[in-house]
């Protein structure tokens, strides 16, 4: 049944873009989602005609190139100059806006703009959020810390890259334990549809659990799933510290997120795994 709402999703080749298009779908939105060869986001002309012949309610826009900071801003000021062919936009934000050089624990939006990311993707999402921040109506950004799920880069991915080295038959392996805050990629979807109809107050949200866990306490919750009782091997002692955020500005205005469990999510990444080994 459809939900009356069209759907532009774009990045839709990407870890969140992927999931989004199949998890809105489900829930019967109309959903959009160009590939490269369809829509080149670079092209301000394209882009502008794009959306003039469809007019989506919402834009979701997970496109990026974490190496190109030209290609990034590109990609959001040919989509924000258009604010008037689309009902709004949600940019996904990053916590890297807060500069990894000078994290501290439970990050809230007040932090925003204490230091400027020396990183290419921390800049452009930086610069990115601060023009939301400062002229935008219908576009919201939506700052994730440690995301995961289905679809995610598993030679690098902490949770993903574990799970796959269990199904081959290797022990879990930390380089150095840290605490993040990681939100399953379907409840970051599902905080994220709030803003397809909802009224907002605020430009910039974290969408975050709002605690942290170590990596150490997910490398056995994953050996736990896994059904293994190997050792995790930890490549270096000591702790990098903690990235993590503060959810309260989104927690106060629309109620707690549902969180789903790391047992359950896990569990669902590894079975997903599972599939893909014997495909």
């Amino acid at each position: 049944m459809s939900v009356g709402i069209k759907l532009l999703v774009l990045g839709s080749n990407g870890f969140i873009g992927k999931n989004a298009v199949e998890y809105y779908s489900a829930k019967g939105y109309e959903v959009y989602s160009p590939k490269r060869h369809e829509l080149n986001l670079l092209d301000t002309c394209a882009v502008e005609k794009y959306l003039a012949n469809l007019y989506p309610d919402v834009v979701l826009m997970s496109a990026v190139n974490i190496n190109s900071l030209n290609e990034n801003l590109i990609l959001y000021f040919n989509l924000a100059r258009c604010s008037h062919l689309y009902g709004r936009m949600i940019t996904i934000g990053s916590g890297a806006e807060y500069d990894m050089k000078n994290y501290e624990p439970m990050m809230s939006e007040e932090y925003f703009g204490k230091h400027i990311p020396s990183d290419t993707y921390g800049l452009s999402k930086f610069v990115i959020s601060n023009d939301v921040e400062k002229f935008s109506n219908n576009i919201v950004n939506l700052r994730v810390f440690g995301i995961f799920g289905k679809y995610e880069d598993y030679s690098r991915r902490f949770i993903s890259n574990n799970i796959c080295r269990i199904l081959s038959g290797l022990e879990v392996s930390i380089n150095q334990d840290m605490f993040f805050d990681y939100l399953y990629v379907d409840d970051f979807l599902l905080a994220a549809e709030i803003f397809f109809k909802s009224e907002f107050v605020y430009r910039n949200y974290n969408i975050c659990s709002g605690y942290s866990i170590s990596l150490f306490k997910l490398a056995e919750i994953i050996n736990e799933v896994g059904n293994t009782d190997s050792a995790v091997f930890v490549k270096q002692e000591g702790s990098r510290g903690e990235y993590s955020g503060n959810n309260s500005r989104y927690v106060s205005e629309f109620g707690p997120l549902e969180i789903t469990p790391f047992k359950d999510s896990i569990s669902n990444l590894y079975k997903w795994y599972e599939k893909q080994k014997k495909k």
